[in-house]
């Protein structure tokens, strides 16, 4: 990691209210040592297990531990819920409890960290560390806030699973303060790595229709590639987003970020042709079916007491029609779903479709929230990454691309 990638950047944390605050504090202390211009704001209830001095002295700045200013502040003083909201690189809420969880969610701002959240530049990375009860963290509401949240590309990290503060056993522990600097460093290194770039993300399941109501498909989410494209967009890049059917809440949002929606393989294939010469970075995560009907029916075919044999063609192979003429300045990296000898295939798929670079995965990706991630190369072996949700997968991605591109 460069120097220059993780040059000195203004990162305010906002620490709630839960026992695992003083966690924070190492958080804290170890973004300033890195360099990092660190500010930190408090809720009243985060105040009841750390007092702000603590943090005050790790940070090496004073801390916002209220909403309203005194009387005689003057200048940025007297807007503490827009300074420095409005200049951060990055905005960490840890520990992230259920109740500021549900403000940020809801666009609600009633103490310093839920008001900073509603001041954030479009270009700042938003980062939440959940840490709760097991019991709270499994409640509906709360997983919806987290839904929410990353839909709008937060990226959240952790919890972690372990023995918690009220003595129950579960996912809830907030993750070690390493793992949470170690995610923002990278997370920081990225930003803006891309300006200037354009980055081609072929994302969800394609239909293949038999007659107008009936088709053959996959339950790919989409939610794999529209992480991939907020990440692109947070790292300064120029995205087009050629989508299959997904649910609304599944596709990306972003100035940067044009839509193209398309139905069938074929679909996908003519469009990401219009856009493949000027991509720098070209990102194959759509679940593309494997076949379609031979025949389509411009009718509904009604229902018969008899078997139906239906007769099938594959579809056209998409990465390998465009990577056929792949420049040597451009980056195409894609995906493998196998259920047995996964790096085997992964790398045959790599190599036959000209791939840089290839991610394994396994069925629990499928329309999951998570999944289980391997990285491969044309050379090294393949790195295990895992089990990550798909926006710590989707950072993952773009730094491999990154680093590629740079190679060149």
């Amino acid at each position: 990691m460069s120097e220059t990638a993780t040059a000195k950047k203004r990162i305010l944390l906002g620490i709630c209210g839960g026992i695992a605050a003083y966690k924070a504090v190492e958080v804290a202390g170890s973004l300033h040592k890195l360099g990092h211009d660190v500010h930190v704001a408090m809720t009243d209830a985060a105040q009841r297990f750390v007092v702000p001095r603590t943090f005050a002295l790790a940070s090496g700045n004073s801390v916002l531990d209220k909403l309203f200013p005194p009387d005689e502040a003057t200048g940025e003083d007297a807007f503490p819920h827009l300074y420095p909201a409005t200049r951060a690189d990055a905005f960490v809420v840890l520990p992230a409890t259920a109740n500021t969880l549900g403000k940020i969610a809801q666009g609600r701002g009633d103490d310093v960290v839920s008001t900073s959240a509603l001041s954030l530049p479009e270009h700042c990375i938003r980062i939440f560390c959940p840490a709760m009860n097991v019991e709270m963290w499994q409640q509906d509401s709360v997983r919806e806030s987290v839904r929410v949240l990353e839909n709008r590309g937060w990226i959240r990290i952790g919890p972690d699973s372990g023995l918690l503060a009220c003595g129950m056993t579960g996912e809830g522990r907030l993750s070690e303060p390493e793992e949470i600097v170690k995610r923002i460093t990278e997370l920081l290194s990225a930003q803006q790595q891309l300006t200037g770039k354009r980055v081609l993300i072929l994302s969800g399941p394609t239909r293949e229709h038999l007659d107008p109501v009936r088709y053959i498909s996959n339950p790919s989410s989409g939610k794999m590639g529209r992480a991939l494209a907020q990440a692109a967009a947070a790292a300064g890049a120029e995205v087009t987003f050629v989508s299959g059917p997904v649910a609304e809440g599944n596709l990306p949002r972003g100035n940067s970020i044009t839509i193209l929606p398309v139905i069938s393989a074929a679909e996908m294939l003519a469009e990401a042709k219009r856009h493949y010469e000027a991509a720098d970075i070209i990102v194959y995560a759509a679940a593309v079916s494997d076949y379609r009907p031979s025949a389509y029916h411009d009718k509904k075919l009604p229902k018969e007491n008899e078997a139906l044999s239906l007769p099938l063609e594959p579809t056209p192979d998409i990465a390998a029609t465009l990577n056929a003429n792949k420049r040597t300045d451009q980056i195409a990296i894609g995906f493998a779903l196998q259920t047995h000898d996964g790096p085997a295939k992964a790398l045959e798929k790599l190599k036959r479709k000209r791939f840089d670079g290839i991610v394994l995965n396994a069925l629990d990706a499928l329309g999951g929230e998570r999944g289980s991630y391997s990285w491969i190369g044309p050379t090294a072996p393949p790195a295990d990454w895992g089990t990550l949700t798909k926006p710590a997968c989707a950072q993952r991605i773009l730094g491999q691309a990154i680093k590629l591109l740079n190679r060149k």
